[in-house]
């Protein structure tokens, strides 16, 4: 019963924060929806998008989603496929933005600022990074609790890998108030 109670609590205060902020978690069934945010392109010009997968006993993981995969590769302790209990991050693309963050001033950076709390895992909550690599777009989780190393670790051809610097997703609450004046 506390269990059940608790995780209806969880789901009603994450809705109700996204919601909010007019973006959301929708269940990814394989199908890109049409207000799915796009994340960049991969080396082929492909859409790569935001992922959010459970892994049992680890938990709420960044990874990329590429149109046609329905499995995402979640870079926690390496890299673990997951096929079921995966969504896409969803909402008005114009809202969002990608910031210039560095591991050892993460907090500083932040300042003033919303980043899109991407998941959580032991020790806290993770944002949402993404970096280029090889002509490719990694999108992966920032280490947001770990204070003065706030890492992105990303999936790259199979292996875990982090960096130090990278570009953080965030949220212009002011966009649609933007929007407004300009009609």
């Amino acid at each position: 019963m506390f269990s059940s109670t608790f995780l209806l609590v969880f789901v009603v205060i994450q809705l109700s924060i996204c919601l909010e902020e007019d973006y959301y978690w929708r269940e990814y069934t394989g199908t890109i929806p049409d207000d799915a945010v796009v994340a960049g392109q991969d080396i082929n010009n492909q859409n790569v998008y935001i992922g959010q997968a459970y892994v049992h006993n680890e938990g709420l993981i960044v990874s990329a989603i590429f149109p046609g995969v329905r499995e995402v590769y979640a870079p926690i302790n390496g890299i673990k496929t997951v096929k079921s209990y995966v969504k896409i991050l969803c909402g008005p693309q114009s809202n969002f933005y990608w910031s210039q963050a560095n591991a050892s001033h993460l907090h500083l950076q932040m300042i003033d600022k919303h980043p899109i709390i991407g998941g959580h895992e032991v020790g806290g909550v993770l944002y949402i990074g993404r970096i280029s690599s090889e002509g490719d777009i990694k999108i992966g989780k920032v280490c947001s609790f770990l204070t003065e190393n706030a890492l992105t670790f990303f999936n790259s051809r199979d292996t875990e890998k982090s960096v130090a610097s990278y570009e953080i997703l965030m949220y212009n609450e002011n966009a649609l108030e933007v929007k407004i004046e300009k009609k």
